[in-house]
């Protein structure tokens, strides 16, 4: 389906939506006034690449309960990137040596409202951005994989140059002795209660997890950041992890942060873990200890405190899709409609409370839509390239 198709469905769509609330309100009072109709419709955005990786776009998707497409792709040019999203806009982030931002609308998914680099006059080598982490519409966080500083952004900036506030967060406390390019690998984030969390992974000199990973925590009025009391042991304000390599931090009602720790890069995976901390207390638990589990946890989604699915790494091209009870950890793991041995590089849950699964099968890419009520397959979208990235989008109209 292509961008006119895309958005011609789209607004048919919509207005028969916005018929059919008007004729709905035609058998009432003709002297009483009602408000104007609000539809909302949700939009995947997917992030894909090349199979040689030489290339890489973005697909959209407007939210169905079946039958879903994707347009485009848009905004072809690296195949390192990632996307977030946030209301009627998402961000297109270029990684390593791509060092820029895109923010674009939605409903206008051709043109970028604007593209900002995320290098600063005097920055040698590439920032390596890796993620918005959202305060607000106004305020949020980018993280930045090659570099200390954090940056503070403004992601509702109408113009590039407004993007960067100037202000930055420093985490040159916690480059370790042996550490890798004198960075700490900031690799993901949250926002809770007024509280920024950042995971720093803090690699060796030889890219080997053998430090101890890190959360810092930052408030996020003052931008200044907070004693924890974590460790008794050293002289850093943020709180060490059980596990090592983190790259990834979702916050859960009911159970705290919970954060994927990768371990090692390859087999045997060593410090490879489920970490759970207390965003009130900083005190952190296993939900999946290292010890329980001999593959490597890449990625996961939490529903409740009873209902999560990981993506377990065998090795290259071998994952497999798992469910499991958060509260009785790795011994309830059990495999999904035999989805084993195959390329997922991503799952994330939508807006509608269904799983999205980035399969990167070469011979027939695309994202499987997943009920977690019972586990069937809703739903498949095709994608032109491979699924490596998925966030989701919001818009509002009043028709």
């Amino acid at each position: 389906m292509n961008q006119k198709e895309f958005f011609s469905l789209r607004t048919n769509t919509l207005a028969a939506l916005a018929l059919t609330i008007g004729l709905t309100g035609c058998g009432g009072d003709s002297s009483s006034s009602t408000p104007d109709p609000v539809i909302t419709e949700n939009f995947g955005v997917v992030a894909t690449a090349a199979d040689d990786y030489t290339s890489g776009e973005v697909e959209l998707v407007s939210i169905q309960d079946t039958g879903m497409q994707a347009s485009g792709g848009y905004f072809s040019g690296i195949s390192d990137i990632t996307v977030n999203g946030y209301g009627q806009h998402y961000y297109l982030i270029r990684k390593f040596n791509g060092d820029q931002v895109l923010k674009v609308d939605i409903e206008n998914p051709g043109k970028e409202v604007w593209e900002a680099s995320t290098l600063e006059a005097e920055d040698q080598g590439s920032a390596n951005p890796y993620q918005i982490v959202f305060a607000n519409e106004s305020k949020g966080y980018l993280l930045r994989y090659g570099k200390n500083e954090a940056w503070v952004v403004n992601p509702s900036a109408n113009r590039a140059e407004d993007f960067f506030t100037g202000k930055t967060l420093d985490l040159s406390d916690y480059v370790p002795t042996d550490s890798q390019g004198d960075v700490v690998q900031m690799s993901a984030g949250a926002v809770v209660n007024g509280k920024l969390f950042i995971t720093m992974q803090r690699l060796d000199s030889n890219y080997s997890p053998t430090n101890d990973g890190y959360v810092a925590v930052f408030d996020t009025t003052t931008d200044t950041e907070i004693e924890t009391n974590a460790s008794a042991t050293d002289t850093l304000k943020g709180i060490p992890l059980i596990g090592r390599n983190p790259s990834n931090i979702q916050h859960v009602e009911g159970i705290g942060l919970v954060i994927t720790n990768l371990g090692g890069f390859s087999a045997p995976f060593e410090g490879t873990s489920l970490d759970v901390v207390d965003p009130e207390t900083y005190q952190v638990s296993s939900m999946i200890p290292d010890a329980d589990i001999d593959t490597q946890i890449n990625d996961v989604v939490i529903i409740s405190p009873t209902e999560g699915y990981i993506l377990n790494y065998a090795g290259w091209q071998d994952i497999s899709l798992q469910s499991f009870n958060p509260s009785q950890g790795a011994t309830s793991l059990a495999l999904v409609n035999n989805l084993t041995g195959m390329d997922f590089r991503d799952i994330e849950l939508s807006p509608e409370g269904r799983l999205w699964l980035a399969d990167a099968t070469l011979s027939n890419p695309g994202v499987r839509v997943i009920d977690p009520s019972d586990n069937s397959q809703a739903d498949f979208i095709e994608t032109s390239l491979l699924p490596i990235a998925i966030s989701f989008g919001t818009v509002v109209t009043n028709p």
